[in-house]
């Protein structure tokens, strides 16, 4: 009899490079470290990604996979223990990768990966084997991405902040409601937020019809993980803001508390781009250059050219415009003034 307890989730995106794949694995990471058996399977037969991070660090074997399985229709047993890997720095996760993608088209396999893939994944619930099944979609929407949308108990969306973004993510949403999955819809992330998301996630909510679980933010140390294909650490913001959109989702309500609190919208402008000391010793910069070169105009009209305080003046705005072109000493300036603030006001 099917494990009914045994849930299997899609992760989806509206397109390519939306940070799906560093997500779909920090989820597994979130349910091993909570004492989940999980079952990750890559099946974006496109570009194999979490197949290739993995592959860095975590699992010895990424040659075979899914093509393996769906690719000669005599198989009916579906034997996915001769493909299945251990993660190293998992406890109790194995993974699927995709195997040899390339030919996955050219052989015609993908006609058997729809006509099975229902039957694999509920042999495996069968087992009991696993508490969660993970499958990591290929960016946007295709055939396959429809096949697990369509044998999975839930959908997750990962977003990104930008319009292109947005756009892809709503074609994603309404083609999963043309094929009859919208129910299935468990919420979307918003990932590599470096700003209030506020807008964005009351834009989200409105496009693509589901509730946001959880703003993540542009974070470089993820990033920096991603590259050397390690999962990002478990106290990790970026791990702990994914944790926290889980703990939104009935099927994981049982899991460990997340380490840290999540973020208040306003906090994310520590990941903004634009440092706030920068940018106040810019304006301080500019203000006092304005002022200086007004002061030279002035002087000049009334004075002429060869006084003294003209080429003083000269000489402050010649300082100024090397000034700004230092961040370093912008940020300087900045905290100077952030202090002085900060001396002069009113605590509540």
């Amino acid at each position: 009899m099917e494990n009914k307890s045994c849930k299997t989730i899609a992760i989806v995106s509206g397109k390519g490079g939306s940070g799906k794949t560093m997500l779909t694995a920090t989820i597994a990471k979130i349910l091993d470290i909570s004492g989940s058996s999980v079952l990750l399977i890559d099946a974006d037969f496109g570009t194999a990604g979490l197949t290739y991070y993995l592959g860095l660090n975590e699992v010895n074997n990424i040659s075979v996979g899914l093509t393996n399985l769906f690719s000669n229709i005599e198989k009916t047993a579906l034997p996915y223990d001769k493909i299945i890997e251990p993660l190293k720095s998992y406890n109790n996760t194995e993974f699927i990768g995709v195997g040899d993608h390339r030919r996955y088209k050219e052989n015609g396999e993908s006609s058997f990966f729809h006509d099975y893939f229902d039957k694999f994944i509920s042999q495996i619930k069968e087992e009991n084997r696993y508490d969660y099944i993970i499958v990591d979609c290929r960016g946007g929407i295709d055939d396959e991405s429809l096949t697990v949308c369509n044998s999975s108990d839930e959908i997750i969306i990962v977003a990104e902040t930008d319009t292109t973004s947005f756009q892809a993510t709503q074609y994603l949403v309404e083609t999963l409601y043309d094929n009859g999955v919208s129910d299935k819809l468990s919420g979307f992330f918003v990932n590599k937020v470096f700003d209030d998301p506020t807008i964005l996630i009351r834009n989200g909510v409105v496009s693509f019809k589901t509730r946001c679980l959880s703003s993540i933010p542009f974070d470089l140390d993820a990033i920096k993980s991603f590259i050397i294909g390690e999962v990002p650490k478990i106290t990790n913001i970026y791990t702990s803001q994914i944790w926290h959109g889980l703990k939104e989702i009935k099927s994981f309500e049982n899991i460990a508390e997340p380490p840290q609190h999540k973020l208040d919208r306003k906090q994310f402008s520590i990941f903004s781009f634009r440092d706030r000391n920068i940018s106040l010793g810019s304006y301080f910069i500019s203000s006092s250059m304005f002022l200086l070169i007004s002061s030279v105009v002035f002087s000049l009209i009334i004075q002429g050219v060869n006084s003294v305080e003209t080429l003083s003046i000269l000489v402050l705005c010649l300082m100024l415009s090397v000034a700004s072109i230092s961040d370093g000493l912008k940020k300087s300036i900045g905290r100077m003034f952030s202090s002085i603030f900060t001396l002069f006001t009113p605590k509540k």
